[in-house]
């Protein structure tokens, strides 16, 4: 008995010692800093448990003080900046549909893109400015030239490109 008595001691030692092994390696593997995490998507809260960076593939469709204003035009992967109140405030990603590549800054209510380049794989690139009264400006080579647009704030577009008399 005394031999059966330190052999099952001598095996159930053994199994702790590796199941505790097992799991300090797993905890120091959990904790390395060359780790990758695999996710869809990562929501980042401010201290008040107000969402301000969105990280997604696809990420949600645009937010307004906190609520969704409808579908976005494509889906799109990539980075949503969150104001204080919930409003989308900037993001850069790219689009499911059409290989285009995005950043753009809104307004303080996130209903208006003040700011947004685009590039295109087969277009170009575009850079748009605008203010919320809807004028602005675009420097675009989308149709193959280089082209600057203004508009006013009754709507009117002023066009120049190479070879056309400049816009008044």
């Amino acid at each position: 008995m005394p031999r059966a008595l330190l052999l099952t001691t001598l095996v159930v030692s053994t199994l702790a010692l590796l199941v505790s092994g097992w799991t300090a390696w797993s905890l120091h593997r959990s904790q390395s800093p060359q780790r990758i995490i695999e996710a869809r998507g990562l929501v980042i809260h401010d201290a008040s448990g107000q969402p301000r960076v969105i990280l997604g593939a696809p990420v949600p469709d645009p937010l307004s003080q906190g609520r969704t204003q409808g579908p976005r035009a494509t889906a799109l992967s990539g980075l949503i900046l969150l104001g204080p109140d919930g409003s989308e405030r900037g993001g850069y990603g790219t689009s499911d549909r059409g290989g285009e590549a995005l950043l753009t800054l809104d307004d303080a209510t996130g209903t208006t893109e003040v700011f947004k380049v685009v590039a295109n794989p087969d277009r170009g690139a575009s850079l748009m400015v605008k203010h919320q009264n809807n004028t602005g400006a675009m420097l675009t080579s989308w149709q193959g030239k280089p082209e600057l647009m203004f508009v006013d704030d009754s709507g009117q577009s002023y066009y120049v490109r190479p070879g056309a008399n400049a816009a008044p």
